[in-house]
């Protein structure tokens, strides 16, 4: 099987701890992936014809060097296509950002990725992200923004409010970018901090739901992309793993996913039945569901810490 994207989830610390983070990641987490271990999985998945990296966290930026050699790696090995998802802490007057930035599309970086909403700036000044904004632009740099909301994207709601006031911002530099607006997925940190600001669904509409999809598009079956993050563990959705890179190659861990995805006991039934088939699977195990949930996604983030210790094979550590 080939695969489109290859995302490396360099490290879970992060210089804030966003409300509504799928990886719940803040500053009290340590580490990150060792350029060497990323070369490796470079390597791979450029055998397995991917054309995208995406360089995550946790906030990358906190290893600026760790960055630059890796999209350096992407460079030699010909990847045409090579983002970064930063926070912009580091933008924090004009010239540092100019010069950052500059710096990592003469690397090679083709895309970059930021935040902004009322989560992200609670920590990060938006006149940050602006100078990253504007230095990209300039530097005929792709930038895409992505906005979180809370309920529909026109709802008047303290969080939304905000979020827009910070993307009003930018000013003229809005038209220049991308921007992608969604609700937070509610896994994670989300659904012990915001699942109480949504309308809930019944658990009877939860159960009708099909999975939607893989993290970085695609479906369970065949997902487009797989992260790795700096434990080694591969994924195809946050926490949902379906190997241990540091184990075995991530190379054979694609391959023998593709093989049969049907060794994987709680993708199958995920992918097979949807919410319906998960439900099965972990009332064999004595899960008692609650009465309502935010989505499919927030029902399928609290079966999965219930089944963690049942299927740990299926998860990574922090699910």
């Amino acid at each position: 099987m080939g695969i489109t994207s290859l995302g490396l989830h360099i490290t879970d610390r992060c210089n804030a701890k966003c409300l509504h983070c799928a990886f719940a990641c803040g500053p009290n987490f340590r580490g990150h992936m060792r350029v060497e271990e990323a070369r490796h999985y470079l390597v791979d998945a450029k055998a397995l014809d991917a054309e995208i990296v995406c360089i995550t966290g946790g906030e990358p930026m906190l290893y600026p060097n760790s960055v630059r050699r890796i999209i350096s790696e992407c460079v030699r090995l010909s990847f045409p296509e090579i983002w970064l998802f930063t926070n912009a802490f580091w933008a924090h007057c004009t010239s540092k950002a100019h010069a950052t930035v500059e710096k990592l599309r003469s690397l090679g970086l083709t895309k970059m990725f930021t935040s902004i909403d009322f989560f992200h700036q609670g920590y990060i000044p938006i006149e940050s992200v602006r100078n990253m904004v504007e230095a990209s632009v300039k530097s005929s740099l792709e930038v895409c923004v992505d906005a979180r909301f809370i309920g529909q994207a026109d709802e008047e709601k303290e969080f939304d409010s905000a979020t827009r006031s910070h993307l009003k911002f930018l000013g003229d530099f809005l038209s220049k970018v991308e921007v992608t607006k969604a609700q937070p997925m509610f896994i994670g940190r989300a659904p012990e901090s915001l699942a109480k600001q949504v309308k809930m669904k019944s658990l009877r509409e939860i159960l009708n739901d099909r999975c939607p999809g893989a993290w970085a598009g695609g479906t369970l079956e065949s997902p487009l992309g797989v992260d790795v993050d700096e434990l080694g563990f591969a994924t195809i959705c946050p926490g949902l793993s379906i190997g241990n890179a540091r184990q075995a190659s991530f190379r054979k861990i694609v391959e023998k996913y593709d093989y049969d995805y049907h060794n994987y006991a709680v993708i199958a039934a995920l992918y097979d039945y949807g919410a319906k088939g998960l439900m099965n699977l972990a009332s064999e195990k004595g899960f008692a569901p609650k009465e309502a949930y935010v989505s499919a996604c927030h029902f399928c983030y609290e079966v999965r810490k219930f089944l963690r210790d049942i299927f740990p094979d299926a998860f990574t550590l922090s699910t």
